[in-house]
């Protein structure tokens, strides 16, 4: 017993393992506590399914819906007006300071600022050709998207340290890592991520996702995976899609089947290419230490613990929490505004004018076909066109009459996480690894994976 106290000593010495103390337990919970309570517990608040920071977007957006409009103009407008000027002047173009940084992003994103501004005030003055300003097109994006979307990145960026700065990640993937690492080759703090992700927005996935990556937490493959299979739209914005396509009343079997069908995705789609191609390479070397030692005598949840303790020691301070909170919410803003107006309008336009996303569908038909799924044509058209932006499936399959149809057609929209109006433009300019061409090919493949799975549970629940 003397030397295996002696040896447990000896340990604790080398690992440098400081004592629990009350102040530090504090430090730990409190905080961790509170993120969980913003993003993790699902209330049911009006009748509807949300979590508690999805609930304060959407009231602070009704409070001051009357000024995002001119808010998303002057976001999308002077920073595009910055970048030009900022990448003529060399003291601007080379310097280290982080603000002034995000307004040299390289020729190829102040081009996107450049036309995005462009965009945005053609459709606003309604200037220019009409497929752009037109209100099905331009105006859907500028007037009942864009103004909504910037809460979320601002609050999320400023909230979301509470989630992962003060251990809750460390605490928890120590009691996953096994799991998660044999289920989806990942950390067993992504676990916390990939419920976040779940339960708050896609966008919030990813900012997450993204800031674990830029610490070192996630290799750009973990960050990859995380982000493709686990950064699902918000309850709230999923039963938005079903409202839609006039099916809420099955809510809750829909999104467990979604969940299901996600679930089979994460399993897969890591172990295949393009996922399983992306190299496990850090940001900038700043991999960190994934796992310290534990005790030989010492109790996976003790070891948990510590763990959360002593990522809470090294938790920056919350005003250089706010600092990069608000850096990184803006870089985002910035970037994704211009973009979402080029390719929400482009695509709106190109499915209110042209027959081409029909005739990409084509294809799809026979496979719908041989699920037995009636109206294939435009169930196929209306999953092609989530691609685009994740409402476009719920608006086009609202006319189809089938309810096992429109139940598919809705769970592909949310299941395949990628549309370029908003995420996969955030995921390209994340520089976690993946490319435009990749991310076509994971959505595919998660349709593919996703609508024998949603075909079969929803005969099982209709029927």
């Amino acid at each position: 017993m003397l030397t295996k106290t002696m040896t447990e000593q000896d340990e604790r010495i080398n690992l440098d393992i400081k004592p629990v103390t009350l102040r530090r337990i504090l430090r730990f919970a409190v905080p961790s506590l509170i993120g969980v309570a913003l993003f993790l517990i699902p209330l049911n608040i009006d009748g509807q399914l949300t979590v508690l920071v999805a609930y304060l977007i959407s009231s602070i957006n009704a409070e001051i819906k009357d000024y995002m409009l001119p808010v998303a103009i002057f976001i999308t407008v002077v920073p595009a007006i910055f970048s030009v000027v900022f990448s003529q002047i060399p003291a601007l173009k080379n310097s280290p300071n982080k603000f002034i940084k995000l307004f040299n992003p390289g020729i190829f994103w102040i081009l996107v600022r450049v036309l995005g501004a462009i965009s945005i005030l053609l459709i606003y003055f309604k200037v220019g050709p009409e497929w752009i300003w037109h209100k099905n097109t331009g105006g859907i994006m500028l007037f009942d998207i864009a103004p909504v979307i910037l809460t979320i990145y601002f609050l999320s960026a400023l909230l979301l340290p509470f989630l992962t700065n003060y251990g809750l990640m460390e605490f928890i993937g120590s009691l996953l890592n096994r799991v998660f690492s044999r289920l989806f080759g990942l950390p067993g703090g992504a676990a916390v991520d990939a419920l976040a992700s779940w339960l708050s927005a896609s966008s919030v996935g990813i900012i997450l996702t993204t800031q674990q990556y830029r610490l070192g937490h996630y290799s750009q493959r973990e960050a990859a995976i995380v982000t493709t299979n686990f950064s699902v739209v918000a309850i709230a914005f999923a039963y938005i899609v079903l409202t839609f396509i006039k099916l809420e009343h099955l809510f809750i079997p829909w999104y467990l089947s979604v969940m299901v069908a996600g679930f089979v995705c994460a399993l897969i789609l890591p172990k295949i290419p393009p996922l399983k191609n992306i190299p496990h390479t850090y940001h900038e070397d700043k991999k960190a230490p994934r796992q310290q030692n534990r005790l030989s005598t010492e109790h996976v949840c003790k070891f948990a613990i510590r763990r959360g303790l002593e990522r809470a020691d090294k938790a920056p301070t919350i005003l250089m929490q706010l600092k990069d909170g608000v850096l990184t919410a803006l870089d985002i803003a910035i970037t994704v505004y211009p973009s979402l107006m080029i390719v929400g309008v482009g695509g709106l336009a190109i499915i209110e004018y042209t027959n081409i996303v029909s005739t990409i569908a084509m294809p799809l038909i026979p496979l719908l076909e041989l699920l037995q799924l009636p109206e294939a044509p435009a169930a196929a058209t209306a999953i092609v066109a989530g691609l685009i932006d994740m409402l476009m499936p719920a608006i086009l399959g609202a006319s189809i009459e089938s309810e096992l149809t429109r139940f598919v057609v809705a769970g592909i929209a949310i299941n395949g996480i990628i549309f370029f109006s908003e995420v996969a433009i955030i995921l390209i300019r994340s520089n976690i690894g993946l490319n435009i061409f990749n991310l076509i090919v994971i959505w595919l493949l998660r349709v593919l994976i996703a609508l024998p799975i949603l075909t079969i549970l929803g005969r099982i629940i209709l029927s």
